[in-house]
């Protein structure tokens, strides 16, 4: 399906054809991302924080045991079963009360109670899909809940983590792995692993320090389909419609209507003309709501018999094709001189 358009503001000359194709592109992975809730193991010896109270080179070493749950999201490809990117969203962690005493408690005697924890992921939750393993410092630990009191030879100990929620990262190299457990028409079941080290410090007073280390371990399970394009086919009504086709007939393919991350019914503007600079013919392409399913290549022709990727220079982002999970708008820029031809090809699952 062609789309002829013509932009008055423009010299005649420079009339365009956006061809918009649907068709099978070069075999790239098609990882999915998918959604579940993982539980802090509740086997003996895992989830079990030390936590030392030192004071010069006085120190007592307690264990919290740690229990709850964490909601998380992973980038999963069906066709190898690997990783690649582990995400945590929120968490709701609880810890077991401990109580402190230096020196018979003439040193300092300090409970900490109450405490409750988040977990998240910043910047990114990147995981090695070979390996599993990935750097435990993208993941980070808030106490928000609980508190500190009691007395040291300093003076009074009284801090409150819902007013000054305390933070640390994990620490060193985590895991994740998966087990594949069954599959059921578009859909594949795993049980998955997770195990994160943590380690991180604490001032309360000058010369009273409080270091947190174990190892949070995570397990669950995650349902995530085998073919993307028919489960968003599924989910939008229109099950097993074509990729190629063009199931409410307006001129953009389903395939390219799912990588692009729009759904069924809606009818986006793909490309939207930017008259900013003069003699330089722009376009922008606006994504759905959460972003690209499937990576995007950009091509151009000057005779719409010979297609050629665009120069990824003249892609904004400079990346051809431009990668799943693009969230903004993306330019493109054609050089074909009196005219020129532009169409986007996403790839068939």
């Amino acid at each position: 399906m062609r789309l002829r358009l013509f932009i008055p503001a423009l010299p005649s000359c420079l009339i365009l054809v956006l061809l918009l194709t649907g068709l099978q592109g070069r075999g790239w992975a098609l990882p999915v991302r998918g959604e579940t809730v993982l539980t802090l193991s509740p086997d003996q010896g895992v989830n079990a924080l030390t936590v030392t109270l030192g004071a010069g080179a006085i120190t007592d070493d307690q264990t919290s045991q740690l229990s709850g749950t964490v909601h998380s999201s992973l980038m999963i490809d069906p066709a190898t079963d690997e990783v690649s990117d582990l995400t945590f969203n929120s968490a709701d962690i609880t810890a077991t009360d401990m109580r402190f005493l230096l020196g018979l408690g003439l040193i300092a005697d300090v409970t900490i109670s109450e405490v409750e924890a988040d977990l998240a992921t910043f910047p990114s939750g990147f995981v090695d899909a070979a390996t599993g393993q990935f750097d435990a410092t993208q993941h980070q630990v808030t106490l928000d809940e609980g508190a500190i009191s009691g007395t040291s030879l300093v003076g009074q100990v009284d801090e409150n983590f819902t007013e000054n929620p305390v933070s640390g990262t994990g620490n060193g190299t985590g895991t994740v792995t998966l087990t594949r457990t069954g599959v059921a028409g578009n859909l594949v079941d795993y049980d998955v692993l997770v195990v994160l080290p943590v380690q991180f410090s604490h001032p309360l007073q000058q010369g009273v320090d409080v270091l947190v280390e174990g190892t949070i371990e995570l397990q669950g399970a995650i349902t995530v389909p085998l073919d993307p394009y028919l489960a968003w086919t599924e989910a939008n009504g229109i099950p097993e419609a074509s990729f190629e086709g063009d199931h409410d007939g307006d001129g953009i393919p389903n395939g390219l209507l799912w990588a692009l991350g729009y759904e069924a019914d809606e009818r986006p503007t793909l490309f939207i003309p930017d008259l900013f600079f003069p003699g330089q013919v722009d376009f922008f392409i606006e994504p759905g709501s959460r972003g690209t399913r499937a990576p995007i290549v950009v091509e151009e022709s000057i005779d719409l018999e010979n297609w050629f990727e665009m120069d990824p220079f003249l892609v904004q982002g400079f990346e051809n094709p431009v990668p799943a999970g693009t969230e903004w708008p993306f330019m493109i820029t054609l050089s074909g001189g009196s005219a020129g031809y532009a169409r986007l090809r996403a790839q068939k699952p």
